[in-house]
């Protein structure tokens, strides 16, 4: 199967995954998301469901209008079903997939999963996507990673799992030095400070009740290496995450497992010069 992540961020959020005859798109968070998929040669007529993780806007915004575009089903947790219906975000006569946690869905001839995740929202989930010769798991927006998570997760071949903040630089404002300055599109200089201050109530909910940041990811990531062949990093912060931070932690966890790691950001030119897509 392939995984293409379009983007991964406060600005929008939207996977593809697939194989040689169906797919299906896990959050619709991109602005014209059928044009951006089919300029990215993605054939959209394999298309066969879209998977929402959760109800906020940088996940679902574009939801309504890529239904309507591909006339699928919408596959997620009740709540969040529920709660995007009642936001605008999905079409009143929308075909609607309730997923229980840890039961299987199909979409074609792929079995999607959804699992819970931690977050505030309605009822935020993961999803699994299996398509019998491959199995990609995809775990964003949640602030911890649970015992009973890893469980399924560890079934993967590949993960796309959050890493959104630095700890040190919610904590400091100020990043710590990266090992080594490798080219990641933040164009630092040398300037370790945040790009734009949060205030407090602001970091005390992504901390409490929202992310993950790079040292509980890597705490996850850690327990996978074992198992999982490939890592994607995704929803790093634009303000308070670096992607050589993310990329280092994750390193470090993989030790000599042999793990690929790949890191999606919401950095300018991200879709030109570092899309990650890969193949499992």
């Amino acid at each position: 199967m392939e995984c293409v992540l379009l983007a991964s961020g406060s600005k929008g959020n939207s996977i593809y995954i697939g194989n040689d005859t169906d797919a299906v798109v896990i959050d619709a968070g991109v602005g014209y998301l059928k044009r951006t998929l089919e300029d990215l040669s993605l054939d959209t007529s394999r298309v066969r469901a879209l998977c929402v993780t959760h109800e906020h806007s940088d996940h679902v915004r574009s939801a309504k209008a890529f239904v309507k575009a591909m006339k699928i089903p919408v596959y997620g947790t009740g709540g969040t079903l529920d709660a995007s219906v009642r936001g605008g975000f999905l079409p009143q006569t929308a075909k609607l997939v309730v997923c229980r946690d840890k039961i299987p869905e199909t979409a074609g001839s792929l079995c999607v999963t959804a699992f819970r995740t931690w977050h505030d929202a309605a009822e935020p989930s993961g999803f699994v996507i299996d398509d019998g010769a491959a199995r990609i798991g995809v775990c964003l927006d949640t602030h911890e990673v649970t015992p009973a998570m890893l469980d399924i997760l560890r079934g993967c071949d590949a993960v796309v799992l959050e890493s959104n903040y630095c700890s040190s630089a919610m904590q400091n404002d100020t990043f710590p030095d990266c090992a080594a300055c490798r080219s990641c599109g933040a164009r630092c200089c040398g300037n370790r400070r945040v790009l734009r201050l949060y205030p407090r109530y602001l970091k005390d909910r992504i901390r409490e009740d929202g992310h993950l940041s790079n040292e509980n990811s890597a705490a996850a990531q850690r327990l996978l290496a074992g198992d999982v062949g490939v890592l994607a990093l995704a929803h790093l912060s634009e303000n308070y995450n670096r992607p050589n931070l993310a990329r280092e932690s994750a390193e470090d966890a993989a030790g000599e497992s042999g793990m690929k790691i790949y890191v999606s950001d919401q950095l300018p030119g991200y879709r030109e010069q570092r899309l990650v897509r890969f193949t499992v």
